[in-house]
């Protein structure tokens, strides 16, 4: 009888792992991606060679490390987006879900309003020299599939 506790528990606690991993209003996120980032990112994300990169089974990368999640929510783009900081979390997360799900790291924790607003502003200023930064840390940890530049 213990241990059926202790199976109902932990398939409760991953079921609610899975959920948080997955925290995002698909609707709401699409409408937020088709106005505010596919101009400049495209309909799937592979941006445009030379001008804006690429956020397709990149980004999961980014997010993987502690600057990367910062940088995400720095960039000019999203921090300084007509987006509240709900709708960017929820943008984030569709994204990473939907266009990263092979490069999102395991037990990735799903952006909150909460972190939006406490790491949002200032824009970052010099985005290309903050990104190759963090694009030679994870050459450094063997992912090599980021380009450095755009």
């Amino acid at each position: 009888m213990k241990l059926a506790g202790v199976v109902l528990l932990t398939v409760m606690v991953l079921h609610a792992v899975a959920a948080q991993a997955e925290a995002y209003d698909a609707v709401q996120a699409r409408q937020g991606w088709v106005l505010n980032c596919m101009g400049c990112h495209t309909a799937d994300g592979s941006g445009i060679p030379g001008k804006v990169p690429a956020l397709r089974e990149s980004l999961g990368h980014f997010v993987g490390m502690p600057e990367g999640r910062e940088f995400v929510m720095r960039v000019p783009g999203a921090s300084n987006s007509a987006l509240s900081d709900a709708e960017l979390a929820n943008v984030l997360n569709w994204v990473l879900a939907t266009m990263n799900a092979s490069t999102r790291p395991a037990g990735f924790k799903a952006y909150t309003a909460e972190e939006i607003a406490a790491h949002r502003r200032p824009a970052l200023t010099d985005v290309a020299k903050t990104r190759l930064g963090i694009v030679k840390k994870l050459q450094a940890k063997g992912i090599s599939t980021v380009p450095e530049h755009y």
